[in-house]
Formats: C-alpha cells, structure tokens, sequence
C-alpha cells in the first residue's frame, strides 16, 4: 500500500512538472519560448497579438514599432469587435459616410465616367494579423531585420535563454530598416479605428486605380489621378488630411472629424 502511494504521488509530481514545461516556463520564471521572450518587451495589448505572428522575421518587425510607441499605444490600437460593432449605424459613422459621399460627387463631377469606390468597413486586428504574416513587403522587411538582428546577437539569439530584454529593446529602437512595409504592425493602423480610408479609382463597375503599390507609378502618377483625388479632398474632404507618403499611398487619406479635433485641443 506504501509502495502504491509513494508511485501516485511520483507520478503527480510528473504531472505537474510536465504542464509547467507546456506552460512555456521553467519553475525559476525563465522564458522558454520565443513568445514568452518578447512578450517582456510588448506593451499590453500588443503581447496577444505578437503571438499570432509565427515567423520570427515578421514578429521582430512589429515588436519594433511596439516598443517604440511604448505606453502609447492604447491610444493607438485598434478597435475590438464590440467598438467596431457600435460603430455601425452610428452618428459618428454617418458623419464619416457623408463626408465620403461628398468627395465622390465633387470627384464624377470632375471626372465624368469614374467614381469613388471605399471598402467602408473597420479593419479588424485579425484581418490586419492576416495580412501582416502574408504582406510581400512586411516579408521583405522580416528578412533584412531578422538578417540584422543575427548579424548584432548570433545565430542562436533568438534563443528564449539567449534574450537579454534590455538590451533587444535598444536595439529595435535603434535599427532602421532601407524601405518601409507596405503595413502598419497588426494593431497599429488607423484603418482599424475608422480614422483611415483607401479611396480607390473605379471604372465601369470595375476599380482602375486600385489600393496597389504596384499601380503608384503606372497609373495614379502617370495619369493624374493622385491629383484627381487630391483635388477633391481639398474641396469636399475637409475631415480628410494626406495622401499618406511613407509609404508611397496616393490613395490613403487620415480622417480627423471636428468632433475628435475639438476634443484633442
């Protein structure tokens, strides 16, 4: 009977050192994965959504623009369901549905046989994750910052172990990348907050001037249209600031409306 209680409780006590290890950290609070690594430097609520980036590129590069906002970003995160869910049908909703109507008719007007077309929904921090773990250019940003940070900490920094959290945070403050993606990190786009809007060309029913960096040189510069565009926002946007430049987005347009302006000053 002693040998048999002695065998239970070996096997509790293997029980419960095994979930420790699947719980991501050793019994002295060592990290043991990269998450729990990173998760030190990420400001809430940045911490959840770093988890849903799986290449360590990718999760690198929005953990730079996480630590640089620092104890900002509530100010800048974008909206949960239930805020997007209350936008809906909203006053403030309309304001911003109306002043977009506005551009599009000083815009036919100006342009006959083309309009306006706006993708007039919140971008969710799951569409944004989405986008961020498949975007070519954020892909193209992963690899020359992943390739850095090897080059300053090692082949194996990015061990849990290896990461001195400290000194990672100088360092992604500190680094520059050549280009900028074509996203913002997950969480941090004003799209997700309704204070951003792509105003793409349509024609025929079909879009000519897309949201498409490919299309920046070809058609909104070769043919005007960023000046089209411009042209009517200055006339009937008076919401509306930009096109955006860093990226290169003729199409990007903030939206500060003059209740959230007057709120600011």
């Amino acid at each position: 009977m002693r040998h048999a209680f002695r065998l239970i409780s070996a096997i509790a006590l293997l029980v419960l050192f095994c979930a420790g290890l699947a719980g991501g950290a050793h019994a002295d609070g060592a990290p043991t994965t990269l998450d729990e690594a990173l998760a030190k430097l990420a400001p809430v609520p940045s911490d959840a959504a770093l988890v849903q980036i799986p290449d360590p590129g990718r999760k690198l590069l929005a953990l730079r623009s996480y630590v640089r906002y620092g104890s900002r970003i509530a100010e800048r995160w974008s909206w949960t369901d239930e805020q997007i869910k209350a936008f809906q049908g909203s006053p403030e909703q309309q304001a911003l549905l109306a002043e977009i109507a506005a551009v599009n008719e000083h815009f036919k007007a100006a342009n006959p046989g083309y309009e306006i077309y706006v993708h007039g929904t919140v971008r969710s921090l799951d569409e944004q994750i989405a986008k961020w773990n498949k975007n070519e250019s954020v892909g193209a940003g992963a690899e020359e910052i992943l390739a850095a940070y090897t080059a300053s900490f090692g082949e194996d920094g990015l061990q849990p172990a290896r990461i001195d959290a400290r000194k990672l945070d100088a360092w992604l403050r500190g680094f520059r990348p050549s280009s900028r993606a074509n996203l913002a990190a997950p969480g941090l786009t004003l799209h997700g907050r309704a204070h951003a809007i792509d105003f793409q060309v349509m024609k025929d029913g079909r879009i000519y001037a897309g949201a498409n960096s490919k299309q920046v040189k070809s058609i909104w510069r070769a043919e005007g249209w960023d000046q089209k565009l411009k042209a009517s926002m200055d006339a009937a946007g008076p919401s509306f600031s930009g096109p955006m430049t860093n990226p290169d987005e003729p199409w990007h347009y903030d939206y500060r409306p003059p209740a959230a302006t007057n709120a600011s000053n």
